[in-house]
């Protein structure tokens, strides 16, 4: 039987299906637009179509035993309000096309890849999945709708439904904000932060690829929603120390007060009411800089048996590798 992956051509959907492939699964990778088939491991059958298709969906899922759900509208740091029905719309309506088409053509498992902020964020607290706050964000709020609405469908049809919740997810080949804040520390423009006392969760791509696997093998996972970290919580300035020691860079004795941080975010507030869209530098930059969105995997650990295998600092030489040959 084959599985289907959806979102394949994503940093997490390119190391899925290379994995697959590796451990002997057919695969078909459901894309928005077909590229050439040298971009895939041998083997690889390639599907494409919009998730917001739901015959397209049939389509692409139709003999497939197991679904790997990633594709999606991915959070965006400039999101206003107005982008509320373009998330609902893809993260929502499009899962429950890829579940409905999953049903449809036999498929007997289903694993949706969601985000943390389905759940909102808690200040200072470590949180695992019984935290309820709302969502604080559109791309949180079509998350969490979309996670309902596959437990809905799964459970009514009898499907294996289980859910991921992933915090900051790198590795190589990811250039997400981690590799940004590499770049400007590279560079020189990233400001020397203070200890601000913060915890924030990743994952290694691997990690998430192992959950992943965990989650559709199995059957204590059915109708399960696991939060997937790395197993620590690192503040700001440790990832900023942490970096420059990688690259070679001196750890400045200095740093940006807090006072100056602040004065700067209020600043980036009224530039972005004026303009009408957010400016580089706000008020929410800063609490996303300062804030802590700090993540418990016990669950996924206790019941799945999941280890994760890589922390930062054991990533960062091979970042650093992969960082310079682009640089290069």
């Amino acid at each position: 039987m084959t599985t289907l992956v959806t979102g394949a051509g994503g940093f997490i959907g390119r190391h899925l299906v290379a994995r697959l492939r590796h451990d002997g699964h057919a695969v078909r990778a459901l894309v928005r637009e077909a590229g050439p088939s040298g971009d895939w491991p041998a083997g690889v059958e390639i599907a494409a179509g919009d998730v917001r298709d739901p015959q397209a969906m049939k389509t692409a899922a139709a003999g497939c035993e197991t679904v790997f759900h990633l594709a999606g509208k991915a959070h965006a740091l400039t999101e206003v309000r107005g982008d509320e029905d373009v998330y609902r719309a893809v993260n929502a309506e499009g899962t429950r096309h890829v579940i409905e088409g999953a049903v449809a053509g036999g498929a007997r498992r289903f694993v949706l890849f969601s985000s943390v902020k389905a759940m909102g964020e808690g200040g200072e607290r470590c949180l695992d999945e019984s935290f309820n706050g709302p969502p604080e964000t559109p791309y949180g709020r079509s998350k969490l709708e979309a996670e309902r609405l596959a437990f809905d469908i799964g459970r009514r049809a009898g499907l294996h439904v289980s859910c991921l919740r992933l915090p900051l997810v790198y590795g190589p080949g990811n250039k997400g904000n981690l590799y940004k804040m590499m770049a400007a520390i590279d560079h020189g423009t990233f400001p020397p932060l203070p200890e601000f006392g913060n915890r924030r969760s990743m994952v290694h791509v691997v990690d998430v690829v192992r959950a992943a696997l965990l989650a559709a093998d199995q059957p204590a996972a059915n109708g399960r929603c696991y939060i997937v970290t790395d197993g620590r919580g690192y503040s700001t300035r440790e990832l900023y120390e942490l970096i420059c020691r990688a690259l070679g860079k001196p750890i400045p004795a200095w740093h940006v007060p807090l006072w100056t941080l602040m004065v700067l975010g209020r600043a980036g507030d009224t530039i972005g009411r004026v303009r009408g869209k957010r400016f580089l530098f706000d008020s929410d930059a800063l609490e996303k800089l300062a804030g802590s969105a700090w993540y418990s995997s016990e669950n996924i650990s206790r019941e799945l048996g999941y280890r994760p295998g890589v922390t930062f600092p054991e990533a960062l030489p091979e970042l650093i590798a992969w960082y310079r040959k682009g640089q290069a």
